[in-house]
């Protein structure tokens, strides 16, 4: 990870490799000695650079949910996986969503008539076409979107 590469260094990683090596009864007095140099060593990097920063995204962009999702849950419970599924399951949705709508906007452009009252059909017509195309769990967040908005 990019966190570990940028606050520890050479020594550290040559210290925690010999760890399994060393004998059982010093173990954990070097464990210990390995998060104290750790600690030392990153306490020392930010007093040199106040401003140092190891963020995943741009000033002006937002973050990746699902991809920072992705990368908690080799860390989580089962049951925060399970969150985690459920909320990329949700942006994927919204995401569904927000596409259809401007698919929907675009072709009543493109196509004015089309499922109005001159062709004797509902202007749902081309949205029950959309929705068809979703999953039972997909439909209901649409509908609990839309229903919000």
């Amino acid at each position: 990870m990019a966190f570990d590469a940028l606050y520890t260094n050479n020594q550290i990683q040559k210290l925690k490799v010999l760890l399994p090596y060393i004998d059982p009864s010093m173990q954990k007095n070097m464990a210990i000695y390995i998060k104290y140099m750790e600690l030392k060593y990153t306490m020392d990097l930010c007093r040199k650079h106040p401003f140092h920063s190891c963020s995943a995204t741009l000033e002006n962009q937002a973050p990746d949910i699902k991809k920072l999702c992705g990368e908690l849950k080799p860390y989580c419970t089962e049951t925060e996986a399970r969150q985690l599924d459920q909320m990329e399951s949700m942006l994927q949705t919204m995401e569904m969503y927000q596409e259809m709508s401007q698919t929907m906007s675009v072709m009543q452009e493109m196509f004015p008539g089309m499922g109005g009252e001159a062709s004797g059909q509902s202007s749902a017509s081309m949205e029950d076409f959309l929705m068809g195309m979703l999953s039972p769990e997909q439909k209901a967040m649409f509908d609990a979107l839309n229903s919000q908005t």
